[in-house]
């Protein structure tokens, strides 16, 4: 039958046991983990290279600053955790060389009373007070990181007042919190008070059991205390370790011995994992010897192994590839790490053949149909002279080739240097050739030979390159007939001068250009500039004309071409012919208005005497002196408003003042003719008439056409 090895005390237990019956140590998660094979795997501990926070560094932190206080304050003082301090009828629970707790310190709450002799509150009656009753609902608990454990207790208040209760751990581990809600009881009332034990956030807690002690104390007395536990289990998580070789390229020159170490890292578990180290390779060839061969990896730890092998070496002068597989096996099954041997060993000495390399090997030149180059004759691998001859060829057989010196002697252990020129034809303008050609390098029985391409490129035209804009690309020159552009002609991407002629049609032939200068010479990367005359005809009256002009620069082969526009409006003769008939009109009807109007009648009389007429008041003074002076002045305002209505767009004013002038001169002729008579008329009235119609005609040209 099989068993398990508890590795703690070193008693025997069935396979299947959990916990260790001696010590009662946890051995749920030593399945797969530390046998292989079913049996025990014994490991050693390699040197550390990594760690992470665990709840042992937790508790050494701890450890030390108790021992630092201890001078100054005795443990459980003001806090009754310690049995000594409170008074304890029982002991506290014993804890084994295992660190667990044993089953009979936690079987059954132990009560503190006061001692015999004590004094008494000054104020406590002892018939009102009795510690109370606790049972553990839950004496099994399981803890995790994220899933925190939570113990019921059923206490009763057995005292004859309200008390309170508080609970405390005694010696908790570092990594361990304890929490509970309020837990004032009446009295004789029993509830389940829920205690939450979390664990702290930052620490790596190792996989264990233990008994958890705690004190439930009363508030009113805290001489009354009753001590319970709970067993606490911190299961195994995390994931296997991991295997890394380093490094995973090992290159061995002449030798067959090589070493690697090996890491195994843990830190993400808490819980140890033992493994045996193997290796392998596909031809079983090699041999590994492990320090140590078993390796135990604590919690929360990387460790490092050393690994040294042996190998056969491959046939002088040759390479060989080997593939090794290093294993970590348990009964989890194992974990791999491949790493690569390349072993190389060197030739026997022997002559080596000559060899030839160009430099360069690739040749770029422009514009140009020669180009240099240097044969270099390596016979550093060689123990005598060799003569060499050079020649050149290229399989177009568009290559001319010259070599300085073609003929010469290859001193032993070192490379000799010889000149090489290439001849080839200019391609096309704008575009490249590439001739691949070798440098074929002969002692008369051996030809070696070295590759080299030569690339020609040939310039493009400059025009193919420039750019021709003209500024502005849209002109608009209102009512004039000429416009001006600048043409420019870009060149800074040639690399040749650029000649170009000018020239310049619209699309209906009606405007007329010229270029000032009309020919250009631009330099490689300049700019140069030429200035364009349009000159047009006006479009129809009332009317906008676009030009669309395209400007073109010539070399003769090629040209370039760039658009441009110039925008006319119709010039506008109604407006200065209005101004001008409205302006007169309105000076002859002044001139008319202070003008005789009748023969024989002054225009104007002195005031003394229009009033003398007035007063005698024959007919012709009623219609002359009277009506005549404050009509002229009506007509003299006219006038005015007839110059007034220019300010307006469509001349309204004008137009009506006109009107109004022909009416009321033509009005007093008839209220004369109806009241007296009408003398024979001078040249006042016909120049107002006059006026006013060069007025209104000045008016109606005012008006903006539809």
């Amino acid at each position: 039958m099989a068993e398990r090895t508890c590795e703690t005390c070193g008693a025997k237990n069935d396979v299947g046991a959990r916990f260790c019956a001696t010590c009662d140590a946890y051995l749920g998660w030593d399945v797969g983990r530390s046998t292989l094979g079913g049996d025990a795997l014994t490991g050693t501990i390699p040197r550390v290279v990594g760690t992470v926070p665990t709840d042992t560094t937790a508790a050494a932190g701890t450890a030390a600053a108790g021992t630092a206080a201890a001078g100054t304050t005795a443990p459980g003082a003001g806090t009754g955790g310690s049995s000594a301090a409170s008074g304890t009828a029982t002991d506290v629970p014993t804890v084994d060389g295992s660190g667990a707790v044993t089953e009979a310190a936690a079987t059954e709450p132990a009560v503190t009373i006061p001692a015999e002799g004590e004094p008494e509150p000054g104020d406590r009656d002892p018939s009102r007070y009795d510690p109370p009753d606790v049972d553990v609902t839950t004496p099994e608990v399981t803890i995790a990181q994220d899933a925190p454990a939570r113990v019921e207790l059923s206490i009763e208040n057995t005292s004859t007042i309200v008390d309170g209760y508080v609970i405390e751990a005694v010696d908790p581990p570092a990594w361990l919190e304890l929490t509970h809600p309020d837990t004032h009881l009446m009295p004789g009332e029993r509830r389940t008070v829920p205690v939450s034990l979390t664990m702290r956030p930052g620490v790596l807690v190792l996989a264990q059991r233990l008994t958890l002690a705690f004190v439930v104390r009363s508030m009113e007395d805290p001489r009354l205390t009753i001590d319970a536990s709970v067993h606490v289990t911190v299961p195994p998580r995390g994931p296997r370790i991991s295997l890394e070789a380093r490094p995973t390229l090992i290159r061995l020159e002449d030798s067959g011995s090589g070493s690697l170490s090996l890491r195994l890292d843990n830190r993400g578990a808490n819980y140890p994992q033992t493994v045996g180290l193997s290796g392998s390779d596909p031809e079983s060839v090699v041999r590994f010897a492990f320090s140590p061969a078993v390796v135990e990896v604590p919690a929360g730890a990387m460790v490092e192994a050393a690994v040294n092998f042996t190998a056969p070496q491959p046939a002088p002068g040759q390479q060989l590839n080997r593939q090794l597989t290093v294993t970590a096996s348990n009964d989890e099954g194992p974990i791999t790490a491949i790493v690569t041997l390349v072993q190389h060993t060197t030739p026997a000495p022997v002559d080596q053949p000559i060899r030839v390399r160009l430099q360069p090997s690739t040749l770029r030149i422009a514009d140009a149909s020669d180009a240099d180059f240097d044969v270099h004759v390596d016979n550093r691998g060689g123990h005598n002279g060799v003569t060499v001859s050079l020649a050149g060829n290229d399989p177009e057989h568009r290559l001319a080739f010259a070599f300085a010196p073609a003929r010469f002697l290859a001193v032993p252990g070192h490379i000799t240097r010889a000149h090489g020129r290439v001849r080839a034809h200019l391609p096309a303008r704008g575009s490249t050739a590439t001739h691949p050609f070798t440098v074929v390098a002969s002692d008369g029985t051996n030809d070696v030979e070295a590759s080299g391409v030569l690339e020609i490129t040939s310039s493009a035209a400059a025009i193919t390159t420039a750019e021709l804009q003209v500024e502005p690309p849209k002109l608009n020159v209102g009512t004039r007939r000429e416009g001006r552009f600048a043409v420019i002609v870009d060149n800074r991407r040639g690399a040749e001068p650029l000649h170009v002629t000018f020239s310049a049609r619209s699309e209906d032939g009606m405007a007329r250009a010229t270029f000032a200068p009309p020919q250009l010479a631009v330099g490689p990367g300049g700019v140069g500039q030429s200035q364009l005359r349009v000159s047009s005809p006006h479009p129809p009256a009332n009317q906008v004309g676009v030009r669309r002009l395209e400007v073109e620069a010539t070399d003769g082969a090629q040209s370039l071409s760039a658009a441009a526009e110039l925008t006319q409006t119709a010039p506008n003769r109604r407006g200065p012919a209005s101004k001008w008939l409205v302006i007169i009109g309105a000076i002859l009807v002044v001139i008319g208005a202070l003008s005789p109007w009748f023969a024989g009648f002054p225009p104007l009389l002195p005031f003394v005497e229009w009033i003398r007429e007035l007063l005698t008041l024959s007919a012709f003074t009623v219609g002359a002196q009277v009506v005549e002076p404050p009509l002229r002045l009506v007509l003299l305002v006219l006038a005015l408003m007839m110059a007034f209505g220019l300010a307006g767009k469509a001349g309204g004013l004008t137009r009506k003042s006109a009107i109004l002038v022909v009416l009321l001169s033509v009005g007093f002729l008839i209220f004369l003719a109806i009241t007296s008579f009408v003398p024979e008329l001078a040249l006042g009235l016909p120049i107002v008439w006059f006026g006013a119609v060069l007025g209104y005609i000045g008016g109606v040209l005012a008006r903006p056409r539809t």
